[in-house]
C-alpha cells in the first residue's frame, strides 16, 4: 500500500490526547541530557556557583526551543527532512558542508561520550584499563546497530538516566540551595573572558546540531506533515514541554553542584577531575551509595547518546546524497561504523583529562551549530517551501536573534581555537 492510499492522521482535540502524541521533542530532550550536560553543569556549579545558570538553563533552553520549533514547522510545511531540503534547495556544495559539519561534530560528541564511559568505569574491579570498557561498550552498541536491535539498549539506559535525573531533582530540594541566588543566576548574565569556553560548552551541550536534523526526520516518521495545520499546535507542544523538562533537569544538576560542591571548591580548591568528585554532589541524598549510583547514571547517559550520534550522522549523510537510508545499506553502515570507532581511536591516543575533553567537545559542537541554524532560517522564510507556516515578523525577530547569537559564539570559538583572542 502506497503512502497516498493511507488516510492522513487526525490531530486529537483534547490536551490529554495531544500529550499522548509527544515523541520527537522527547527524543531531543533525551539526547541533550547526557554526559556533556551532567559533567559541564557540575563543573560550572562547582567552580562558579549559581552564576552560570543563565547560560546552562535559561539561554540554552530559549535557543533550543526557538530552533527546534522552526525545524519542526519546516518539516510540517515541506514534507522533507532538513538534510533533503539542504540538498534540493541549496545544492550539493551546501549539502556537503552540512554532512561534514554533522559527521565531524558527531565524532567530537562521541569522543565526549567515550570519555563518559571511561569516567564511569575508572574504578571498576579487576584493574582493567578504561580503554577495555570503551571498546566493549562500542562493540556492543555497534553490533546492535548492525543487526537493528539497538532499541533494547536505548530503553535500558533511558531508565538509568531518568532515574539519576529524578535523584538530582530530589537532591536539589534536600540540599536547600539559596533560591534567591538561583533566581539571580537564571536571569542575570554573569561571566568574564576566562569563562567563555565553559559558557559555550554549557550552551553546546543543550543546543545539539544533529538534534535539528533528527527532529525533522521524527516529525515525518509520525506523518504529521500530511495534515500540517492541525498538527502545528501538537508539534509546538511536543517541542516546548520536553525541552522545558530537560531544562529543569539541567538546572537541578547545576544547583546541586553549586550548593553542595561550590563551598568545598571555595574552601579547599576542589577539582572535578573524576567521577568520584562529581558523585559527591549526590551524597546528601544517597550517602555512601552516591558513587556507585552516579557511575551507573553517568555510564547510562554516555551509552544512550552514542548510538544516536552514529545513526544521525548516517541519516544525514545518506539523505544528503540520495543514498538508501536502510540500516543494512552499505553506505549507511559505513558512516555509523566510522562515527562509532573513530572516537575510540582518538581516546586511545589522547592523554588529556576526560572532564576537560568533555567540556571542549561540547564547545566545539556549539561551533558547528551556526551552519545548520543559518540553513533553517533561510528555509523558514521561503514562501515556496513554507506557505502559510513561514516566519512572521515576530518569529523572525526572535529567530534572527537566536541564529545571530549562535553565529557569534561560533566565531568566538574559532578565534579561541586559533588563539587569536584570550
Amino acid at each position: 500500500m502506497s503512502d497516498k492510499d493511507i488516510a492522513p492522521p487526525v490531530a486529537p482535540k483534547t490536551l490529554g490526547g495531544r500529550l499522548k502524541m509527544l515523541g520527537p521533542g522527547m527524543m531531543v530532550a533525551g539526547a541533550f541530557i547526557g554526559t556533556g550536560t551532567i559533567t559541564t553543569s557540575i563543573v560550572a556549579g562547582t567552580e562558579h556557583g549559581y552564576k552560570l545558570l543563565w547560560a546552562s538553563v535559561t539561554l540554552a533552553v530559549l535557543l533550543v526551543i526557538t530552533l527546534q520549533e522552526m525545524v519542526a514547522r519546516l518539516a510540517l510545511a515541506a514534507g522533507q527532512t532538513l538534510a533533503a531540503l539542504v540538498r534540493s534547495k541549496l545544492g550539493i556544495w551546501m549539502s556537503m558542508l552540512a554532512v561534514l559539519a554533522i559527521f565531524g561534530g558527531n565524532i567530537i560528541y562521541s569522543v565526549a561520550n567515550v570519555n563518559g564511559v571511561a569516567l564511569a568505569t575508572s574504578s571498576m574491579p579487576g584493574d582493567l584499563p578504561p580503554l577495555f570498557w570503551v571498546i566493549i561498550v562500542t562493540a556492543v552498541y555497534w553490533a546492535l546497530l548492525l543487526i537493528g536491535k539497538f532499541k533494547l539498549l536505548e530503553r535500558l539506559v533511558t531508565v538509568l538516566v531518568g532515574l539519576m535525573s529524578a535523584v538530582f531533582l530530589v537532591d536539589m530540594l534536600v540540599s536547600q540551595p539559596d533560591y534567591g541566588q538561583v533566581a539571580k543566576g537564571l536571569v542575570v548574565p554573569q561571566f568574564d573572558e576566562s569563562q567563555v569556553l565553559l559558557v559555550l560548552g554549557l550552551i553546546g551541550t543543550t543546543v545539539v546540531p544533529y538534534n535539528l536534523y533528527l527532529h525533522s526526520s521524527a516529525v515525518l516518521e509520525r506523518r504529521w506533515d500530511k495534515n500540517p495545520k492541525e498538527f502545528l499546535p501538537i508539534a509546538r507542544l511536543d517541542t516546548f514541554i520536553p525541552i522545558l523538562i530537560g531544562g529543569v533537569i539541567t538546572m537541578s544538576v547545576g544547583v546541586v553542584a553549586a550548593s553542595v560542591l561550590n563551598p568545598q571548591f571555595l574552601q579547599d580548591g576542589l577539582k572535578i577531575e573524576n567521577a568520584e568528585a562529581m558523585s559527591a554532589a549526590l551524597a546528601p541524598v544517597l550517602g555512601p551509595a552516591a558513587y556507585i549510583f552516579f557511575n551507573i547514571g553517568l555510564f547510562g547517559a554516555a551509552v544512550s547518546s552514542m548510538p544516536m550520534a552514529a545513526l544521525s550522522a548516517a541519516y544525514v549523510t545518506t539523505e544528503s546524497f540520495g543514498w538508501s537510508t536502510d540500516l543494512k545499506g552499505r553506505a549507511f553502515r559505513l558512516v555509523f561504523s566510522l562515527v562509532a570507532w573513530i572516537p575510540v581511536v582518538i581516546f586511545a591516543v589522547m592523554k588529556s583529562s576526560p572532564v576537560a575533553t568533555i567540556i571542549a567537545a561540547q564547545s566545539i559542537n556549539g561551533m558547528l551549530l551556526p551552519i545548520t541554524a543559518v540553513f533553517i532560517l533561510i528555509f523558514v522564510n521561503r514562501k515556496s517551501i513554507m506557505g502559510d507556516l513561514r516566519n512572521g515578523l515576530f518569529a523572525n525577530v526572535i529567530s534572527c536573534v537566536a541564529v545571530g547569537f549562535v553565529c557569534v559564539i561560533g566565531i568566538v570559538n574559532v578565534l579561541k581555537a586559533f588563539k587569536v583572542i584570550g
